[in-house]
């Protein structure tokens, strides 16, 4: 199980791209921050289409979720699904390739942000 410690340092094994963006604050302290930082990076790698390093970004999220201790699935569930529910998924094709990124273990949870995001319409 990853604790809320491990995380920085896990997301730099997998994102080297982020280690100076990690280091810029305590991040071994500030799980929200830490995963703050992550959507930050995430979404930009989604709106610049870049979706190799996102697809990357994206299952780092699920495996962090599914491993990660309640602390950090809480933080993927207040921090990364908001903030990759609001990423503006354009046309179709581009739709349709973002949701085949995202993994299974957080796929229900972007789907009720996405929900609770438009209003539930």
């Amino acid at each position: 199980m990853i604790n809320q410690y491990e995380v920085p340092a896990y997301i730099e094994d997998h994102i080297p791209a982020l280690k100076k963006a990690l280091h810029q604050f305590p991040a071994i302290f500030h799980i929200y921050d830490t995963v703050g930082c992550f959507s930050e990076y995430t979404d930009r790698q989604l709106r610049e289409q870049n979706f190799p390093i996102a697809g990357k970004c994206l299952q780092l999220a699920g495996k962090l979720y599914e491993r990660g201790n309640e602390v950090v699935k809480g933080a993927i569930t207040r921090v990364f699904v908001p903030a990759l529910s609001k990423v503006p998924l354009g046309d179709a094709v581009n739709r349709i390739r973002i949701y085949g990124l995202i993994p299974d273990a957080i796929y229900g949870l972007y789907i009720q942000q996405q929900l609770i995001h438009n209003g539930n319409r």
